[in-house]
């Protein structure tokens, strides 16, 4: 932990960006029939239909880069935490904003959550220590 809070600023960045988008392409499929329960969408199947919508798969991505972004950052990053936040979540939140309220509302409460865990984890961390 402390040889990554040693690196360049960018470079953390860019690690905690690509951190959270695998975490969160590899559960994807959960939090894929979370929105599925939650916003109850037509699914279509495309030309091969299937149980699960693969539009949903990819929102589900979408709603889990929100929780794991916001974790990565505030427990991995020491220096700019918002600033990093906010030019990783530039893209997504604009892409949810179209989506409507129901969509930002969930992208918030899952920003907050991962951001409570990440503050939890640190809380405990620095107990444990001290």
């Amino acid at each position: 932990m402390k040889k990554f809070q040693k690196l360049n600023l960018i470079i953390q960045a860019l690690v905690v960006y690509l951190i959270s988008l695998l975490c969160s392409i590899i559960v994807s499929p959960l939090f894929g029939k979370l929105y599925i329960a939650i916003f109850n969408p037509r699914l279509t199947g495309g030309l091969f239909p299937s149980p699960d919508d693969p539009g949903a798969l990819f929102d589900g991505a979408f709603f889990a880069f929100f929780l794991f972004l916001p974790f990565f950052v505030f427990w991995l990053t020491t220096k700019k935490q918002c600033l990093i936040w906010l030019i990783g979540a530039i893209i997504p939140l604009s892409m949810v904003l179209v989506g409507g309220t129901k969509d930002f509302v969930w992208a918030l409460i899952l920003t907050i959550v991962g951001y409570l865990l990440a503050k939890g984890i640190l809380l405990i961390k620095e107990k444990r220590k001290g």
